[in-house]
């Protein structure tokens, strides 16, 4: 949030790598996060990537798409969100759900013109960073940032927009083990760089973008170089969103 709730600036990234559940192996390389033009916001999804209508496997990044154009009369987020977990409950068989994580992340605007963020998943819990207590089907979505974070984190009073006091809040998934360790850091890095009058920080919505992006490359990089399987991958799409 730059000026409380009334104007704010919406970020989504993800990668394109698509792994083997349970041994995290490399399956193949497939889009991820998509626009949502009609409430100014976006999808992305994590852990599976199929679904089966009539019985039959379609990877979500065909699938989804197609499922977003067929909702453009929704009126807001919630709606699109349940109708999502509807249509899913019904192409993606208990047996597989109980079995392998699946989740989404929707981001946009209200009527308003506020930002939010919901969540729709299987999964019951976390543990470390593991889902555990995978749940049969997808549960009723939830709004975390205007029902939650936006009154627990910035003081929001659910009316004036400017009683949200300004910063931050950002929403993983997958295999954000990386992200939590190196994100921050990056962070913190960067920080102290922009002290030096030779440095330039993101000014721009869109030099904020291409931070963000920069940052999923140097994890991207982590996982090419250092970890055991490279499931975290280039390249990277970024979307910014304004209302």
């Amino acid at each position: 949030m730059i000026h409380g709730l009334s104007d704010s600036l919406i970020i989504a990234a993800a990668d394109r790598r698509i792994s083997r559940f349970p041994d995290g192996t490399y399956d193949s390389t497939r889009r991820k996060l998509f626009k949502i033009p009609y409430l100014k916001g976006a999808i992305s999804y994590f852990g599976l990537a199929s679904v089966f209508p009539n019985g039959q496997r379609q990877y979500l990044s065909d699938w989804l798409p197609n499922f977003s154009t067929h909702q453009s009369k929704a009126q807001d987020l919630k709606s699109f969100a349940n109708s999502l977990r509807n249509e899913l409950n019904g192409i993606v068989p208990s047996n597989i759900l109980k079995q392998v994580p699946s989740g989404f992340h929707i981001c946009g605007y209200d009527m308003r013109g506020f930002p939010d963020f919901w969540y729709l998943s299987n999964i019951g819990r976390m543990q470390g960073f593991a889902y555990i207590k995978l749940k049969p089907k997808y549960a009723s979505p939830k709004s975390h940032f205007l029902d939650r974070d936006a009154r627990t984190k910035f003081g929001w009073d659910g009316v004036n927009p400017l009683s949200a006091r300004n910063g931050a809040s950002v929403y993983r998934n997958g295999d954000f083990r990386a992200h939590v360790v190196a994100w921050e850091s990056l962070d913190s890095i960067f920080n102290q760089l922009f002290q030096f009058p030779d440095f330039k920080p993101p000014r721009t919505f869109d030099q904020y973008g291409e931070y963000v992006k920069f940052k999923f490359e140097v994890i991207a990089y982590l996982y090419k170089k250092w970890a055991k399987r490279e499931i975290i991958a280039r390249p990277i799409d970024v979307l910014v969103l304004r209302k």
